[in-house]
């Protein structure tokens, strides 16, 4: 049975955050009416409100049928702008061996967002302060920010300063730029006073973001501190005044100390302290060494990281192999970041290769080639890295003599074995488990 199918999107760049459709035709060439599941492959079955399972497209006999697929771009830093390939697989209901990939490359336009936030909402001091902002580019392009920071009374007593007022930041990246606020007219004794700042950060002419904070000006002698001060004073000239006085004065007696030092008694106590206090810091010492020695014996034991270079997985219609696979060893978590694929066979057979139960590529084994990972895939303990091949001609086909009948894949897996616990772990960076690379059908009919 014979299928056709055509995969077309507009040629114009879309900003992330718009939406676009995406044009598929299917041509039924057979001689019986068929209906064709339609599933769509790439990043954008992954994007929000996006379906994976396009439902099934019936189609006459020598005619073709049409359908619209919308997908709206997310508006998100991890999406760079350039060219992005996807496929959609139709596969007929009538015929299972009946299999197209139609591909298309849809151009992503750059955008530029920013996010500023101050650390603390409020800060204060009666001479100066301090605070840090918190700027994120949330835009897909590496973009170069200016920063500025003023009150917004123009009469606030206020100096400020910036450590940073400009900062280039690549797409998701994040950054702290700390600033100082000086009081130029101090307030020697009053009630506290509320300034506000804006701080803004932009990238063009009229494309900014702001965020505020508070900074309480305190005067130097607070209400509370002053009553303090003055009902001490009040205390000490009462006292002066009744030492003075007739009534209140004494006469003062002379202490007199022994010329022969401490006594006995005291000589022995200050000798067993210093024997406690000897005795103690042998023990902290020797404690110590103790755990320095069970550290340096658990480092010696621990896992170390393994470079996972030559693990290969071969399949073999002419052996029977259909699947071949790589389980992560106990003890380790898998980053893996590059694809060696080699093949042969006629243009019919297809070999799929899956890590964690997630499709990284489909591709046609005529045309097998090296797939490199634009995100390294993470695998935890026990999931596997599993390659399928499928080499079942179509059926009433007998094999050509021009070109090979059996089928032959092989993966070479390039990664790195990260140990889960010990001196020699390392923290897993976002997003955890394994990512969803663009994989890279192939087209046959």
């Amino acid at each position: 049975m014979t299928l056709r199918a055509e995969l077309t999107v507009p040629d114009e760049a879309i900003t992330p955050g718009a939406s676009l459709t995406a044009y598929l035709r299917v041509w039924n060439e057979s001689r019986i009416v068929d209906a064709y599941r339609l599933t769509l492959i790439g990043p954008p079955a992954d994007w929000p409100n996006t379906e994976a399972d396009l439902g099934q497209l019936p189609v006459y006999p020598g005619n073709y049928e049409k359908i619209n697929i919308p997908l709206t771009l997310p508006r998100h830093s991890d999406l760079p702008p350039g060219p992005l390939t996807f496929a959609v697989r139709v596969a007929s209901v009538e015929d299972p061996l009946a299999v197209a990939v139609p591909e298309a490359t849809l151009c992503v336009g750059e955008f530029r967002d920013l996010d500023v936030k101050a650390v603390r909402p409020r800060v204060g001091g009666a001479l100066w302060s301090t605070n840090l902002i918190l700027l994120e580019n949330t835009g897909n392009a590496t973009t170069t920010f200016r920063l500025r920071l003023a009150p917004e009374a123009p009469d606030a007593p206020l100096r400020t300063k910036l450590r940073r007022t400009r900062l280039a930041l690549d797409a998701g990246e994040k950054a702290r730029v700390g600033l100082s606020v000086g009081v130029t007219s101090p307030v020697p004794i009053g009630t506290a006073a509320d300034w506000k700042l804006g701080v803004r950060g932009g990238w063009g002419d009229e494309e900014e973001r702001t965020a505020e904070f508070v900074h309480r000006q305190r005067p130097i002698l607070p209400k509370r501190a002053m009553k303090a001060l003055i009902a001490l004073s009040a205390l000490a000239v009462a006292a002066v005044a009744l030492w003075l006085s007739p009534v209140g004065g004494k006469k003062p007696t002379v202490k007199t100390e022994s010329a022969k030092g401490p006594s006995q008694v005291q000589a022995v106590q200050q000798e067993e302290k210093k024997a406690a206090d000897a005795k103690k810091k042998q023990e902290d010492d020797q404690k110590k060494q103790e755990e320095q020695a069970q550290k340096e014996k658990e480092d010696a034991g621990a896992l170390k990281k393994k470079t996972l270079d030559g693990a290969s997985l071969a399949a073999d219609s002419k052996a029977k192999k259909l699947m071949a696979e790589y389980k992560v060893p106990r003890g380790y978590r898998l980053v893996l970041k590059a694809l060696g694929i080699t093949g042969t066979g006629p243009p019919t057979g297809n070999l799929i290769v899956t890590a964690a139960n997630n499709r990284l590529v489909t591709q046609s084994v005529a045309a097998a080639k090296d797939f490199p990972l634009t995100t390294p895939v993470s695998l935890k303990v026990g999931e596997k890295v599993v390659l399928e091949l499928h080499c079942t001609p179509p059926s009433g086909v007998a094999p050509t003599p021009a070109g090979p009948t059996d089928c032959l894949a092989t993966v070479v897996l390039t990664g790195d074995l990260i140990p889960l616990k010990g001196p020699n772990a390392e923290p897993e960076t976002p997003p955890t488990g394994a990512a969803n690379p663009t994989p890279t059908p192939s087209t046959r009919s």
